[in-house]
C-alpha cells in the first residue's frame, strides 16, 4: 500500500515543482514562446499514478483488514450482529434476519415447526460423561428421592450402590449372569435382571411393572469405550421406548464428539453469511 501510494505522490510532486517555478523535472515540461509549461501528458500520468496508488492502497487494506490508528477497527461478525435469540425459532430453525410478522406466523403454523417442537418437548435430556467419577457425580446431582431408575450395565453393582441410596426404585440390568449374581449378593435389596440391553420387549416389561409410574432416569454404561454407533442406537431405543426425563450416558467417544462439535447457529461465521471464510473465520 505504501509503495503504491508513494509512486503517485513522487510524480505529483515533480509536476508540482514545475508549476511553482522550482527546478523542472526532466520530461515533465515543454517550452512554449520561451516559457516552461507543464506537458499535458505528464499531468495525465501524474494523476493516473496517484489514483492507482490510492486505489491500490484501499485494495490492500481491504484484503488484509489492516487499518491505521485513525480508522476504527473492523467490526467482527459476532458484534455485527448475529443475535441467536432473535433469529432462531424455539423449534431450532434459523429464521432470516429480515423476517416479517407474516413470514414468522407462516413458520409457526408449519408442519416443520410443530414436528420440531413435539420432538424437543417429548425427548429426554441427555447427560454425557466419560469417567466413572463423572458418571456417579451426575447421579448424585440429578437423582430425586421419588425417582424410578433403570441402570443399564449394572456390572457387579459398584455404581448401583450409589444410585440405590438416592432414589425410590432402582432396577439394574446386565447381560452377564455371573456379574448379576455378584451384584445380587452385594445388594440384596436391589432388583437385578439378566437382560440384553437391546431386548426392547423385556425392557418394556420392566417399565410396565412400575405402572402407574415410569423410569424417570436411565443410566447407561455398556463400557465407556464402546463404539459410538452402538451407544447412539441404544440411546435412541430407550428414548423412544421409555421416554425418561433424563438419560445419563457413559461414553468416551460420544463425549469427545460433543467436545469438538458446534452448532452452525453458534458459529461466528453464521453472523456474516460466511464472509469471514478464508480469513480465520472457520
Amino acid at each position: 500500500q505504501a509503495r503504491a501510494q508513494a509512486v503517485g505522490l513522487s510524480v505529483w510532486r515533480g509536476v508540482g515543482q514545475c508549476s511553482l517555478g522550482a527546478t523542472p523535472v526532466e520530461g515533465t515540461t515543454m517550452v512554449v514562446d520561451g516559457a516552461a509549461v507543464l506537458d499535458p501528458s505528464a499531468i495525465l500520468f501524474a494523476v493516473s499514478a496517484a489514483l492507482i496508488g490510492f486505489l491500490a492502497g484501499l485494495w490492500v487494506r481491504r484484503r488484509t483488514g489492516s487499518l491505521d490508528a485513525s480508522t476504527p477497527p473492523r467490526e467482527s461478525s459476532v458484534a455485527r450482529g448475529y443475535r441467536r435469540r432473535d433469529d432462531m425459532c424455539a423449534c431450532g430453525v434459523l429464521l432470516p434476519k429480515i423476517c416479517t410478522e407474516q413470514e414468522r406466523a407462516r413458520h409457526l403454523a408449519s408442519n416443520r415447526h410443530r414436528a420440531n417442537i413435539l420432538k424437543l418437548t417429548t425427548s429426554c435430556k441427555v447427560i454425557v460423561t466419560e469417567e466413572v467419577s463423572e458418571y456417579r457425580a451426575a447421579a448424585t446431582y440429578l437423582l430425586e428421592p421419588d425417582d424410578c431408575v433403570l441402570e443399564v450395565g449394572s456390572h457387579v453393582g459398584g455404581t448401583t450402590k450409589v444410585l440405590a441410596g438416592l432414589c425410590r426404585k432402582l432396577i439394574g440390568i446386565d447381560q452377564q449372569a455371573d456379574l448379576v449374581a455378584q451384584a445380587r449378593l452385594k445388594l440384596p435389596d436391589v432388583q437385578f435382571e439378566v437382560l440384553d440391553a437391546f431386548d426392547t420387549p423385556k425392557v418394556l416389561a420392566l417399565a410396565r411393572s412400575l405402572a402407574p409410574s415410569k423410569f424417570h432416569k436411565v443410566f447407561i454404561d455398556i463400557s465407556g469405550s464402546r463404539d459410538i454407533t452402538t451407544v447412539v442406537r441404544l440411546m435412541d431405543m430407550y428414548d423412544n421406548a421409555l421416554k425418561p426425563d433424563v438419560m445419563v450416558v457413559k461414553s468416551q467417544a460420544l463425549k469427545r464428539l460433543l467436545l469438538r462439535s458446534q452448532l452452525w447457529v453458534d458459529h461466528p461465521g453464521c453472523g456474516d453469511g460466511g464472509a469471514s471464510r478464508g480469513r480465520g473465520g472457520r
